[in-house]
């Protein structure tokens, strides 16, 4: 027994021996070597020996590029611009064209649209946050506020493109010198070829938003017609510096400061809020004004109970001969004179009205 554990002994040692011999010398250098050759790395080549990382940026584009008509943009966004709208209906060959020029600036606000149909037009200026309207009839509406109505006829953010929902991409290309996708709907009719869709437009690539679209329906049932078109055009992107007044707004302007030039009393904070001119009217000019809420007969005590100011008088509190909607017999009105100028002031609980009556129309009944 002895002998074999002393053979096993030996054949261990020896095993031992040869592995050591085959493995490599490994040389422990002193801590402050190990520091030298190798120093610890800076920021920058950590960075740099780092794993790569993809770069930030935009998703991948889809090729062929596609559309989302929810997805467009304002193209109020942009500093300004010039759109355009040709709509043209021809029924049974006799041809009706509506033509719409929109203009806007985003900084310092400001805005207007111009609508020319057969025999006239119509214009929508907002100027200072105030718009100004006068309508195919000549008749004047003017707001204190900003009015975005006049943004209709662009269909924005869809630039009138509702109908080319299933327009396909056709080219990559500008569109007035800016960078856009084209898409195409090709002319699709309904099996009895009784109407008949076609289109295209041309959508920014930067900004996502509609340059130019332009559709065309045609329909017939029996002896009946009609070739509807609609194009849409923007010129002028960013590049619209200032928005001439034609003389007849600013004839609106002056017309808006009168109540105020001609210092006509009101009780306190009260804001002038509209004026509307009827072109074939009566020859009255009537201002709106919001005011904190009071009773009829506050309203009507502040004028009672009014000093001789400014020039301005009351001459009557009471009901007005031929003011038949409101002063004549629902309520008790007030008339006020300025030298040859007359004015009838009603109050319905919210707005005061102030009709100036140039001519003297209106007259007190006792």
């Amino acid at each position: 027994m002895k002998n074999t554990w002393n053979s096993n002994l030996m054949l261990l040692t020896t095993i031992a021996l040869i592995i050591s011999g085959c493995a490599s010398p490994v040389n422990n250098p002193p801590q402050n070597e190990v520091a030298e050759s190798n120093p610890a790395p800076t920021t920058e080549a950590a960075a740099d020996t780092a794993t790569p990382r993809p770069t930030q940026g935009p998703t991948a584009t889809v090729w062929p590029p596609t559309f989302d008509s929810y997805a467009f943009e304002d193209i109020r966004d942009l500093d300004s611009f010039v759109v355009t709208i040709s709509e043209r209906n021809t029924v049974n060959g006799q041809l009706t064209e509506l033509f719409t020029t929109i203009g806007y600036i985003k900084e310092p606000y400001a805005a207007y649209s111009v609508l020319e149909f057969t025999g006239g037009q119509s214009q929508a200026y907002v100027i200072d946050g105030i718009t100004y309207e006068i309508n195919g009839g000549g008749d004047w509406y003017i707001s204190a506020r900003a009015n975005d109505d006049l943004f209709s006829k662009a269909d924005i953010p869809g630039g009138n493109t509702y109908r080319l929902s299933d327009a396909e991409f056709a080219a990559e290309e500008e569109y007035e010198g800016i960078p856009a996708y084209h898409f195409v709907l090709e002319p699709a009719s309904q099996p009895d070829a009784s109407y008949e869709l076609e289109g295209d437009f041309y959508l920014a690539k930067e900004g996502n938003y509609v340059l130019y679209s332009t559709t065309k329906e045609t329909s017939t049932q029996g002896d009946f017609s009609q070739i509807y078109e609609v194009t849409l055009t923007m010129s002028s992107i960013n590049q619209v510096s200032e928005i001439p007044v034609p003389a007849k707004i600013q004839e609106m302007v002056t017309a808006m400061q009168v109540p105020q030039e001609l210092a006509l009393p009101l009780p306190t904070d009260s804001v002038a809020s509209g004026l509307i001119r009827y072109q074939s009217g009566i020859g009255v000019d009537t201002y709106t004004f919001t005011t904190p809420q009071r009773s009829i007969d506050e309203f009507l005590d502040y004028y009672r109970n009014l000093a001789p100011t400014d020039g301005w008088a009351v001459s009557h509190v009471g009901h007005v001969r031929l003011h038949e909607n409101d002063c004549e017999f629902s309520r008790e009105c007030v008339i006020i004179n300025k030298g040859s100028t007359q004015v009838i002031l009603y109050y319905n609980g919210a707005t005061i009205r102030a009709e100036f009556d140039w001519q003297h129309l209106f007259s007190p009944i006792s």
